[in-house]
């Protein structure tokens, strides 16, 4: 049995929309936990930083301008680090709670072009695999197994036994046997065709899906 069927531009624009969003999805999820872990360590090392940069700071106010150490200045140094550091532990609090929510509101903030450039990236990736798939297709199909030829050129066999997966998408089914899916490659079988009456591509369709060992997941 055969079934002819293409695959368009319009299919791709609509498989790279499906997929876009998936992406967008995992970038977004993984983009908030690296943020959240920067906000965590930041939270954690705005204390002991701002505290280090007030006392080196003050330090180094006791040095210059004549950039030479003399025994006022070290007592001065000494001075200055007894007074400093109760009264840091005294009244630093409110202060550093501060520069702590502010760090926590501005990791909170929309990164509006930082997604703009991941789904344009995105997009080029998806693009690049998927304008090779565009041409028109003869699948055949027996007991043994089935042949895919594209009319650019290609053609893909596979024996029923060694299709190991089949992904369902809401306009394509994904057919692969274990050395493609490490590959991460298919056959691509659309559910609608153009090219032959409706109801008989569906018929075919349906004899080609309980032919394959594994049913159709979801993709």
């Amino acid at each position: 049995m055969e079934l002819h069927y293409s695959i368009t531009p319009a299919h791709t624009r609509t498989w790279i929309a499906e997929r876009l969003e998936q992406e967008l999805l995992k970038q977004d999820q993984q983009q908030a936990q690296a943020m959240a872990n920067v906000a965590r360590w930041q939270s954690r090392l705005v204390g002991p930083l701002m505290f280090t940069l007030c006392l080196v700071g003050g330090m180094l106010a006791i040095y210059f301008p004549e950039q030479r150490f003399t025994p006022q200045k070290v007592i001065t140094m000494a001075m200055f680090g007894l007074i400093f550091i109760p009264l840091w532990w005294r009244f630093s609090g409110r202060w550093i709670k501060h520069l702590q929510s502010r760090i926590a509101a501005n990791h909170t903030k929309p990164r509006a072009p930082l997604r703009g450039l991941n789904q344009r990236l995105i997009e080029a990736r998806l693009r690049a695999p998927l304008k090779s798939v565009e041409s028109t297709y003869c699948l055949s199909f027996d007991e043994q197994g089935f042949t895919l030829d594209k009319a650019c050129g290609g053609k893909s066999s596979l024996t029923w036994d060694q299709i190991v997966q089949v992904q369902e998408t809401p306009y394509f089914y994904l057919v692969a046997c274990a050395k493609m899916v490490n590959q991460g490659v298919a056959c691509v079988v659309v559910k609608d065709s153009d090219l032959m009456p409706a109801e008989e591509y569906q018929q075919g369709l349906q004899a080609f899906l309980s032919q394959c060992p594994v049913a159709p997941s979801a993709n």
